[in-house]
């Protein structure tokens, strides 16, 4: 039952992965080039993704002076990996595009998209497995990276609020996985690299949520390599930044029950 659960769960992602809109061209087409990429494209938006792939291969083979549609070729294969769930060759061939034509008109698109690639690679949210910050980081890092360069060179193209959108995820992800891992240290006694982790965490995701979390995290760990006197140190800068969260009223506690600690 439990298989089955899941077979209709990754069913129902996949379905997600199609065309949402399709290309209106103006005018008929000025050369062979250019009817046979318009045609390429509606085989793509058809969902025939290795088809059109194929196609966008011949006619660069076929009209490699025609620069624009070669060109454009090479992007448009990019979207036929991408729309086919393909996200890693997709990722591939986007980045391989910025590099060879880096003055391209939609090079701000290809950087989106190359970024978007990396966030769908990101493992999923699923009941039956670890929360996604407990697996494999690889591709979380490579969305954070891509998608804060996409953001700092076009902050106002038209991808910008949902790259936001994604950015603020992705830290969010990696932050739970800075904290995840302090926690998991702290429970096997390693506490110096718990302590590591936890203040790493304050320095590199201040805007997180388990911020205030991770300040008691790191003032424990400190009680327990003996340093009391930096985990007061911390318990009032929580105090300080979060003085409504409720960590902050444990922290007042530990406070007043230890006057003594400088």
């Amino acid at each position: 039952m439990k298989r089955y659960v899941l077979t209709m769960l990754l069913a129902a992602l996949f379905m997600g992965c199609g065309t949402t809109h399709k290309t209106v061209f103006e005018g008929e087409p000025k050369s062979e080039a250019e009817q046979a990429y318009r045609a390429a494209v509606k085989t793509m938006e058809n969902g025939s993704y290795e088809d059109s792939i194929k196609s966008f291969h011949e006619i660069k083979l076929k009209y490699p002076y025609a620069t624009r549609w070669a060109t454009l070729c090479d992007l448009r294969i990019a979207d036929a990996y991408r729309e086919s769930g393909d996200y890693s060759q997709a990722a591939v061939m986007y980045q391989t595009f910025i590099r060879t034509y880096p003055a391209h008109a939609d090079i701000a698109y290809a950087t989106y998209q190359a970024a978007n690639c990396y966030y769908e690679m990101m493992p999923g949210t699923f009941f039956l497995l670890p929360d996604p910050w407990q697996r494999d980081r690889k591709s979380t890092s490579q969305a954070e990276t891509a998608l804060k360069v996409f953001l700092r060179r076009y902050p106002d193209d038209e991808n910008a609020p949902r790259a936001q959108e994604q950015y603020n995820e992705v830290r969010r992800r990696l932050a739970n996985h800075e904290l995840y891992v302090a926690e998991y240290d702290f429970k096997h006694e390693a506490y110096q690299g718990a302590a590591a982790r936890a203040a790493g965490l304050l320095a590199g995701y201040p805007e997180a949520d388990v911020i205030p979390k991770a300040h008691i995290l790191l003032a424990h760990s400190y009680l327990k390599l003996n340093d009391p006197v930096s985990a007061k140190r911390v318990l009032n800068q929580l105090i300080e930044k979060y003085p409504d969260d409720a960590y902050a009223a444990d922290a007042r506690a530990w406070i007043a029950r230890n006057p003594e600690v400088p």
